[in-house]
């Protein structure tokens, strides 16, 4: 691939002849080159394609006329090293969309021979023809097996030249790995895009990106998944990943908003061992599960909200009953983790293949344990009760706020009181905390916290530790995930109160004092042994924690300190960084907008600053700070700042001539000294934040 890209400068200054465009140099990858004189120049992909194909003599190519079941008569290899892509063909003509005209004379000669047919070239900008290629060529592989190919996170970048995307992508999802994301989030985010990682239940901003980023990860994603490329309806798809001798199932869901499309990855690692004792279940609660699993037949079942472990519990249940004499059968929609040596079936509402319907079929094949993925409608129910009477285990979900609400729910579904006694075991409802990092937690000590003292107040006992903050948890003071459960327990007394019809059992103190714990005694066993806090806990599940650990140990629940640690506020609070050392500045401005003002005095605090707290979404810099030589003033700021990829207002100080000039020659937003108050700083952010020019 040619890395002298001058046609291509002479191409944008066709467009815009006046523009000034400082001297700087231009990226060898062809990609990367169209993305920064498209910036340089203001032009969008579509403009710098037009302005490419005048200076060549050729025409403009258009992604709607590309039609991949074709077939091409180039092959993968030739298409990807000189960054072709074949759009349509005739009985006469081959249409071929490239990004550098510069090798056309020797292309056509070479093409119009592997083609047998005249060869006609258009422009298309290299994110379209990498995205083109993407789809042709795994379409050409499709009916090989149903099954996505593997994108390898690792490899290198031969096969991808015409486009930085793809090592993007590969970034993107090799760091949520590294950080052991459990989702990918991409989405519009003033004026561009934002990349956020789900870790330990919370979400925390990466990065951010371009606009024109954030579409082509949109169109590379959906491209290799085999969905359309349309803004126009919801979509979802799936990928597989390797990283090294890891693989990784990708989920994808992508809904069109307002302003782009808002992309959601669930990340399922196909390595990953199940077991009660991996999923950091206490020993008292491992007991539990084991013995509701121990029974040859009956319902258990588990409950908790989305992202509350419930599937991994189930699986890790199945992993210790899976052996030779046992036939294990599942039912799920979708299928998310391959166990060896069990049946799974992926049910499919759209053919008319339900969970009951499945359940039906799967009865026929004599299994002993079947995992229904979820009980949600009536005839579901009926058909899992049946097995339960007849000799089957059956574990399932099902939605409900706690165990106690099970029993009414399972009547609203229209099993019978008889059945319900006869037929369900026990039941867990499960959340999942998030654990104190143990590389930098630190002993509980006065002066007590609001939450400490509450906790005190009612237990009587101290929590162990609490959390600091250090590189290794992202200075979030925690890292990995405990489960707190709830469990019910059939016991004799409880179904003679169910078969008699009774359903709420939640003022029945006596009748469940054997068979019920609540999940704030599970929460408060991890608290007092120093592997979470009274804070996280109260986080996930609110005011809840406080009433049952009040009734547990006979208090008035009297007034708490409901306070919330910053790191539990997440980005709900969204930051202006403003790097100045006029404190009196800051004063003068903070509260003038719809977010909070933070000020820090040089690069290095704000890089900081930027690294523990993920709720950043611009910085204003006052010039003021300069401390050197302009250039190398602001070579440092990019290197210490410019990977957050956030947008930069810049207040320029009287004097400041050099280094105005040389902002103005990057197409900076600045804003002049003299003219700073606080409405002129809010309408300069606004207009920043909606992606105006930087």
């Amino acid at each position: 691939m040619p890395t002298n890209h001058a046609w291509l400068l002479a191409a944008a200054r066709h467009l815009r002849p006046g523009a000034a465009v400082p001297a700087v140099e231009i990226a060898k990858d062809l990609g990367e080159a169209w993305a920064q004189v498209a910036a340089l120049f203001h032009l969008s992909a579509a403009e710098l394609a037009s302005g490419v194909a005048q200076t060549a003599g050729l025409e403009v190519g258009s992604m709607s006329l590309f039609r991949p079941g074709d077939g091409s008569a180039l092959s993968e290899r030739m298409c990807r090293q000189t960054g072709l892509l074949p759009l349509w063909q005739d009985a006469t003509t081959m249409c071929v969309a490239l990004s550098d005209p510069q090798p056309i004379q020797e292309l056509s000669r070479q093409l119009a021979f592997a083609a047998g047919r005249p060869v006609r070239f258009v422009v298309l900008p290299p994110d379209d023809i990498d995205t083109g290629l993407t789809r042709l060529f795994a379409d050409g592989a499709a009916g090989v097996a149903d099954r996505p190919k593997f994108i390898d996170l690792q490899a290198g970048d031969a096969h991808h030249e015409g486009s930085s995307t793809p090592r993007l992508f590969r970034a993107i999802f090799q760091a949520a790995l590294d950080r052991r994301a459990s989702d990918v989030h991409i989405h519009p985010f003033v004026g561009g895009g934002a990349i956020r990682f789900r870790v330990d239940g919370l979400l925390r901003r990466i990065a951010t990106v371009p606009m024109h980023t954030l579409e082509a990860l949109s169109r590379f994603l959906k491209a290799n998944a085999g969905l359309e490329n349309t803004p126009l309806k919801p979509q979802d798809g799936r990928l597989r990943l390797r990283s090294g001798q890891r693989e990784i199932d990708v989920r994808l869901s992508i809904l069109p908003a307002y302003d782009g499309d808002r992309i959601v990855c669930r990340l399922l690692d196909q390595g990953r061992n199940f077991s009660l004792q991996q999923g950091h279940f206490s020993s008292a609660d491992q007991l539990t599960l084991r013995r509701f699993a121990a029974h040859s037949s009956g319902i258990v079942l588990l409950t908790g909200p989305t992202g509350s472990g419930k599937t991994s519990t189930l699986y890790a249940l199945l992993s210790e009953l899976n052996c030779v004499e046992v036939n294990i059968m599942t039912i799920e929609n979708p299928v998310e983790y391959v166990l060896p040596g069990i049946s799974q079936i992926q049910v499919n509402d759209k053919q008319g293949l339900s969970f009951a319907e499945t359940l039906r079929s799967v009865l026929r094949q004599d299994p002993d344990i079947v995992l229904v993925g979820e009980i949600r409608d009536a005839e579901t129910a009926r058909v899992a009760g049946q097995a339960a009477l007849t000799g089957h285990l059956v574990l399932s979900t099902l939605h409900t706020n706690d165990a106690l609400g099970t029993l009414p729910r399972l009547q609203d579904l229209g099993l019978d009181p008889g059945t319900v006694a006869d037929a369900l075991v026990g039941v867990v409802s499960q959340r999942l905390v998030r654990r104190l990092c143990f590389a930098c937690r630190c002993a509980v000590q006065l002066p007590l916290t609001g939450d400490e003292a509450d906790f005190q107040r009612i237990t009587g006992e101290l929590p162990a530790y609490r959390p600091v903050g250090c590189p290794q948890c992202e200075f979030s003071g925690y890292r990995g995930q405990l489960p707190v459960i709830e469990h019910l327990e059939m016991t004799p007394a409880l179904r003679q109160a169910v078969r008699a019809g009774r359903s709420d059992f939640s003022q029945s103190a006596e009748l469940l004092k054997d068979c019920h714990r609540s999940i704030a005694a599970s929460a408060k066993d991890w608290i007092v042994s120093g592997e979470t806090t009274p804070s996280e806990v109260q986080r996930v599940l609110s005011m809840k924690f406080w009433t049952d650990l009040a009734a547990m140990h006979s208090k008035v629940l009297g007034s708490l300190s409901l306070g919330l640690r910053q790191d539990q506020l997440g980005e709900a609070r969204l930051t202006i960084l403003m790097l100045s050392a006029d404190i009196h500045l800051a004063e003068q401005l903070r509260g003038s907008m719809a977010f909070d003002l933070v000020r820090v005095a040089d690069e290095n605090a704000a890089a900081d600053h930027m690294a523990r707290h993920g709720n950043v979404i611009a910085l204003v810099i006052d010039t003021a700070s300069l401390d050197d030589k302009p250039s190398a003033w602001l070579q440092r700021l990019r290197a210490k700042l410019a990977w957050s990829g956030l947008p930069a207002l810049f207040i320029a100080r009287q004097g400041d001539d050099d280094l105005r000039t040389t902002l103005q020659q990057f197409h900076a937003s600045v804003l002049d000294a003299s003219e700073l108050n606080a409405q002129s700083l809010a309408q300069a952010l606004s207009h920043l934040l909606k992606g105006g020019p930087q």
